[in-house]
């Protein structure tokens, strides 16, 4: 299986020239997109352009496009940059050959892919599409159902096939802080653009945290990860406030980061529907009721999140393609639980519970 990842790089020490000859091809290419006649610009970069020409907006810059098969990369033996990489233009005969540093490695066994040279605050950055070949796993131990709300952001619980299972809850309420803390700063600034920036990189940074533990819990573990399909959900109207948040909690970013982390470890990710997930108690499948946080049914108290993120690893469980991944077919037994065995919100209340703090 191929997979794809993003690698970001800013380009680091150019000389004055190079700086110039980059700042010429990016003012050639925002002019040619709106409609200028350019005469000194790469038609490789006009042809990738070409694409979106119907959606380009006069006020907004756009990234040029570089094909894969005029870039060119190499390492740099050098404490100042991690590669060279070669970006085809107009201004310079054989490209310019720019310094970089890269948020990650980019390994000899990957392919580099279409990237982009973008301009911010006055830098430029690359985005460099990396492709490798992954060997999906094929045998697996249990499933990791994790559900997304806003009480408790990230929940997982993990069933295995062998004689017992094991919960784990991820909590994630930094994401909620952060959230609350920038909005609060946007309504007491004159200037709120500046602090959405702000925002964007500490959620996104907490997030890429988040995933990557849940996505490590999985390889240790041998665990299939699903998650509860999410559909419609910014499309509910819950009330001015839970709209708000609702709307701005980043469902989307959280399933697709879950995704790729997985792919490029060669674990399954799969979703399934959130149907009832969390009306039906994870114990005896009768409907319960919710308060505070938490699910009540038959006597049987349980955190809501929770019980939906088991209800979740369950109907995984109950999936074919699923069952034909897990070791030996061997069916799953599921614990007793007790009311005094869990608190609303509670991590470290009882030896199977653990909680990773963000």
């Amino acid at each position: 299986m191929k997979v794809k990842k993003t690698v970001r790089a800013g380009l680091v020490n150019l000389t004055k020239i190079k700086e110039k000859q980059l700042s010429q091809m990016w003012k050639n290419y925002q002019r040619w997109l709106k409609d200028e006649d350019v005469d000194r610009l790469y038609s490789a970069h006009k042809q990738q352009a070409s694409r979106n020409l119907d959606k380009v907006k006069d006020s907004k810059e756009y990234p040029i496009f570089l094909r894969k098969d005029l870039i060119d990369i190499e390492e740099c033996d050098s404490d100042i940059a991690d590669y060279f990489f070669k970006v085809p233009t107009k201004q310079r005969y054989g490209g310019i050959k720019v310094p970089i540093k890269t948020h990650i490695e980019i390994k000899k066994d990957c392919e580099v892919c279409e990237s982009q040279l973008i301009k911010k605050d006055d830098k430029f950055h690359l985005n460099i599409m990396i492709e490798k070949e992954v060997e999906l796993k094929e045998n697996f131990d249990g499933v990791l159902g994790i559900d997304l709300g806003l009480r408790n952001p990230v929940v997982g619980v993990a069933l295995s096939v062998a004689e017992s299972s094991q919960e784990v809850f991820f909590k994630g309420d930094t994401i909620k802080q952060i959230q609350a803390r920038y909005s609060y700063l946007r309504r007491q600034s004159k200037n709120g653009k500046k602090w959405e920036k702000r925002e964007y990189n500490k959620v996104r940074d907490r997030l890429h945290k988040i995933t990557t533990k849940l996505v490590n819990y999985a390889e240790e573990n041998k665990l299939i990860v699903v998650v509860g399909e999410l559909t419609g959900i910014q499309n509910q109207d819950k009330g001015r406030t839970m709209n708000r948040k609702l709307h701005r909690f980043p469902h989307f970013t959280i399933r697709k980061m879950l995704e790729y982390k997985c792919k490029d470890r060669g674990i399954v990710y799969k979703e399934v529907s959130e149907a009832y997930t969390s009306q039906r108690c994870c114990k005896c499948g009768e409907k319960g009721t919710r308060e505070k946080g938490l699910f009540k049914c038959n006597g049987t108290e349980i955190n809501a999140d929770i019980n939906g993120a088991w209800n979740i690893s369950k109907r995984a469980l109950g999936k074919p393609e699923i069952r034909s991944l897990l070791g030996a077919g061997a069916s799953v037994t599921m614990p007793e639980l007790h009311s005094d065995d869990l608190t609303s919100g509670s991590a470290e209340v009882s030896s199977k519970y653990f909680g990773i703090r963000f």
